[in-house]
């Protein structure tokens, strides 16, 4: 797919998956706040923003979810 084939949403989407990688070290509550921080863009690049934002939150949920699947069973509900 070329680069004129992709929305801006998209476009921030991979750009963000691309680059800023690293940010998986991050904890998930920081990866939801930066989401969130790029969700709030409302002006000409909102889209692409949003794309980004999306990326970070996306990211935020995968890490949550591989700690709790990494807890310990009996460490659950106590």
């Amino acid at each position: 797919m070329f680069r004129q084939d992709l929305t801006d949403f998209e476009i921030g989407y991979n750009y963000v998956r691309r680059r800023y990688s690293f940010f998986g070290d991050q904890t998930p509550q920081y990866l939801w706040e930066l989401g969130h921080a790029y969700l709030q863009i409302r002006e000409t690049n909102a889209e692409l923003s949003k794309g980004m934002g999306y990326y970070f939150l996306e990211l935020g949920i995968k890490k949550l979810l591989a700690e709790i699947s990494a807890a310990p069973k009996n460490s659950i509900g106590k």
